[in-house]
């Protein structure tokens, strides 16, 4: 038999480097996807990395926001939340108190802008129901009796409220503590790289190989999307009036309450927040709704690393001075008077 000669020895040497660096590749940059319903949305992550691994995180990832879901779920009637609704009782629970003292923070910083507290205006307009219905004003009045976070004190480690008529609902936190948590799952199992989609609220965890997260930024009146956003570590978390609402006589009413009016509120169709903690993005996203679009991106810009996009009622875009050179396309449709 021949000896081969060094040239050959250096191509199949060369060949054999370019397998072995494409198949590391290739299991390094896999996909995994997964998809499930819960918190009343389409909720998928997407991991990168060796199948193997990715799947397993996933799948523990998705099971951690489902336990979420049942517990803070105000109806859900196995929830702890659910009980404190229905009865003069209390919550013990630490992870629930732990994710209101956050709420209740959120509160006060904002004088009462952000309140958990809405859920008796919730359901008297419908939106527990789906049956809408347009109340009085009497009925609105006589409803406010029972909402503002004051009515709500931490005793011992528990949460107890002034009167019985006192509900809570924490969905406008409850999201963003349910990313948070599925991602501290993700890190725990391996995973640097990952996007998580619950129902339009997203996280993007690294970077997709050596490229940052995409993430559109929705047209609140279309279909399609204003612009996009590209982030690492970072969630983009997002409030509108057209998520969910109804119209009556021609004006629309949707689900985000002023606390201290009992009304919808006016003047803002989307706000969308880019922030490095998904709880604070998700909450902080109602306060332009209550304060009005431009006092509430003044108030946003007070938090630092905090960037906001706020489209108002008319159409008109502002965004927070940090997203200045980082925004794409949506300078287009702000100058075209979407």
């Amino acid at each position: 038999m021949k000896k081969l000669k060094p040239i050959f020895i250096i191509i199949i040497v060369v060949c054999i480097g370019l397998w072995a660096i494409r198949s590391y590749n290739t299991r390094r940059f896999h996909v995994e996807k997964e998809t499930r319903f819960m918190m009343d949305t389409y909720v998928t992550i997407y991991a990168v990395g060796p199948k193997q691994v990715t799947s397993k995180a996933i799948e523990l990832a998705l099971n951690r926001i489902q336990e979420i879901d049942t517990k803070f779920n105000s109806l859900n009637p196995k929830s702890p939340v659910y009980a404190f609704n229905h009865t003069d009782g209390q919550i013990s629970d630490n992870e629930i108190i732990s994710l209101i003292q956050i709420a209740l923070g959120i509160s006060k910083e904002s004088n009462g802008a952000f309140d958990i507290t809405v859920a008796p205006l919730a359901e008297l307009w419908g939106f527990y129901s789906k049956e809408y219905y347009l109340p009085t004003p009497q009925e609105i009045k006589d409803c406010l009796v029972n909402v503002g976070y004051k009515h709500l004190s931490l005793d011992s480690g528990k949460l107890v409220k002034d009167n019985e008529g006192v509900r809570i609902d924490l969905g406008g936190v409850a999201k963003g503590y349910a990313i948070s948590e599925a991602l501290k799952v993700l890190k725990s199992n391996g995973v640097a790289s990952a996007l998580i989609n619950a129902g339009g609220d997203i996280y993007g965890l690294g970077k997709k190989g050596s490229k940052l997260w995409k993430v559109g930024i929705k047209d609140p009146r279309g279909e399609g999307t204003l612009g996009y956003v590209e982030v690492e570590d970072l969630a983009v978390m997002g409030s509108g009036d057209y998520e969910r609402f109804f119209i009556k006589d021609g004006k629309r009413y949707h689900h985000i309450f002023n606390p201290k009016t009992g009304y919808p509120t006016e003047g803002v169709q989307s706000v969308i927040l880019i922030y490095n903690d998904p709880i604070l993005a998700q909450a902080w996203t109602k306060i332009p709704f209550i304060m009005g679009p431009e006092k509430g991106l003044k108030r946003l810009e007070e938090i630092p690393n905090m960037e906001a996009i706020i489209i108002t009622e008319s159409g008109k875009i502002l965004y927070s001075s940090g997203l200045k050179h980082s925004l794409n396309f949506i300078k287009e449709a702000e100058n075209t008077g979407r």
